[in-house]
């Protein structure tokens, strides 16, 4: 199932494709942005039922090859790299509710090490987005709990 956002980005990239889609450049080298042609991807010059026959010809779900091409990038971010595309402002929501620490419970987490499962290395109370600790002292507890070799 395609999520709206993913939606959005499909139909966007497909269009962006099928006129042409801009490489930002490098400001380093001073080369700037240049719009890079896909002639392949659009669909001039060719009639709708001769797209849809070199389509069908091709096994392909649709004659949209913007589309098709846009919905395969979306999928190989999916499956291969696990990346999922989220608004930029749902994530800095998210980041926000990670990053605040939740005073409403009092809740400690004992932190053990594999070889010693009976001794706890630290306890943190609360909810946090980051722990700090002192290294020296985790150091000499690890050296006191951890049976590791």
């Amino acid at each position: 199932m395609t999520t709206p956002t993913a939606q959005r980005a499909i139909e966007h990239i497909a269009a962006r494709l099928a006129a042409g889609i801009v490489h930002p450049g490098n400001p380093d080298t001073n080369q700037p942005a240049k719009l890079i042609a896909l002639p392949g991807l659009s669909s001039t010059g060719i009639p709708p039922e001769m797209a849809q026959h070199f389509a069908n010809e091709a096994g392909l779900p649709a004659n949209d090859a913007p589309r098709l091409v846009a919905e395969a990038i979306l999928h190989l971010l999916d499956t291969e790299l696990g990346l999922e595309l989220i608004p930029a402002s749902e994530l800095r929501q998210l980041q926000a509710q990670v990053a605040e620490p939740d005073t409403t419970t009092g809740a400690a987490i004992n932190i053990h090490c594999r070889c010693n499962p009976s001794r706890a290395l630290l306890t943190v109370s609360g909810r946090r987005s980051m722990i700090t600790t002192d290294g020296a002292a985790l150091r000499q507890r690890l050296d006191q709990v951890c049976t590791c070799t």
